[in-house]
């Protein structure tokens, strides 16, 4: 019998017990890593100091009853990264009302948050969802009284946005400071299908010139 023959008989023999059939179902189940997980890293360069009119700078509100819309900004956020909203001037005309701002998150999606305001605020209101980019800002109606003389400014906080989804807050292995493993992990906020609520606030000193990266475990719930 010759070698070709022989092989032949072989794979015929596998090919009857299933055996074959078997190994090839074997690794083709796992192809997606269920039973595995993937480390992912996050560079978040030099981002800025918190701040409260990074985004909008004493913008009048509301001029009347009615509500009211901007989507002219001093800037966009450095990083994704939560919001603060604080209300200035005569704090007196502040109404109990809702804010809402429409942006975009981490990966593009357009994602909205809504910044509660009690009578005659006058301190701020930080939001939880990372935003990328703002598009506008919205008053309800009669979120002032008259004489509506408040000023509004936004700016953002120190909650940067996690690039993918996490199943758990311990889901991370640990941070870097300018290339130095940070002695104290960042605190996490998480969620397992909206990425905007995934959030990492470092220990280490936003200002500008500090690099943080992050390693941690995605649920492959949030993808581009």
């Amino acid at each position: 019998m010759t070698k070709p023959t022989y092989y032949f008989l072989i794979a015929l023999m596998a090919l009857a017990s299933g055996d074959l059939f078997a190994r090839t179902e074997k690794f083709s189940s796992d192809i997606k890593l269920p039973t595995q997980q993937m480390v992912e890293k996050m560079t978040v360069t030099d981002p800025a100091a918190a701040g409260t009119a990074d985004v909008l700078s004493g913008s009048v509100g509301p001029t009347s009853a009615a509500a009211a819309t901007v989507s002219t900004f001093v800037a966009q956020p450095d990083v994704p990264r939560n919001l603060v909203i604080t209300p200035g001037s005569t704090t007196a005309s502040v109404a109990a009302c809702t804010v809402t701002v429409t942006g975009k998150n981490y990966l593009g999606a357009t994602i909205t948050e809504a910044f509660a305001f009690l009578d005659n605020a006058s301190t701020a209101t930080t939001g939880t969802k990372a935003f990328k980019s703002v598009t506008s800002v919205a008053w309800a109606a009669s979120c002032e009284d008259s004489p509506y003389d408040a000023s509004w400014s936004i700016g953002y906080g120190e909650k940067i946005g996690v690039s993918r989804c996490m199943a758990n807050a311990g889901d991370i292995f640990f941070s870097t400071l300018n290339g130095s493993k940070e002695a104290t992990a960042p605190t996490m906020v998480v969620d397992v299908d909206e990425v905007e609520k995934n959030t990492a606030d470092f220990n280490g000193t936003m200002n500008g010139s500090n690099d943080f990266v992050l390693y941690f475990m995605q649920n492959y719930r949030c993808q581009p």
